[in-house]
């Protein structure tokens, strides 16, 4: 009987990551040069440089594509990466399996490992004199 209410109080619970993590990352693009570049994930605009915006997780997946772009320069693009985060994954293993699992399979154990991005655009200028 405590076996099972153990379990029930497990899956009602969810997950560490799930209760803790919320539904959007941060990602930070500092001022770089030039000043005021377009910000784009995926093609979708987001503003201008620099930018500190809350993401949805959904939106902001592993392989997705943050472009910095102005006319006129080398378009900068940064691949997202996301890997496990340590600390949910060891909160989910002490308190059992399932919550791994739940947190594995909805995605948010995932953290964004790219967040605070620097850039520096080449003028479009330069690329063109080292081909010839």
């Amino acid at each position: 009987m405590i076996l099972l209410m153990m379990l029930v109080i497990t899956l009602m619970a969810g997950s560490c990551a799930t209760i803790l993590s919320g539904k959007k990352n941060t990602v930070k693009i500092s001022q770089g040069t030039p000043e005021k570049a377009l910000v784009f994930l995926d093609g979708v605009f987001l503003g201008e440089a620099p930018l500190k915006m809350r993401i949805s997780k959904y939106k902001l997946q592993h392989g997705s594509v943050l472009e910095i772009k102005k006319e006129g320069f080398q378009t900068q693009r940064f691949e997202v990466l996301r890997s496990p985060h340590l600390w949910y994954v060891v909160a989910d293993v002490l308190t059992g399996v399932v919550p791994l699992i739940i947190d594995t399979a909805n995605g948010n154990i995932y953290r964004t490992n790219t967040r605070h991005i620097e850039y520096i655009l080449v003028p479009s200028s330069q690329l063109n004199q080292g081909k010839e």
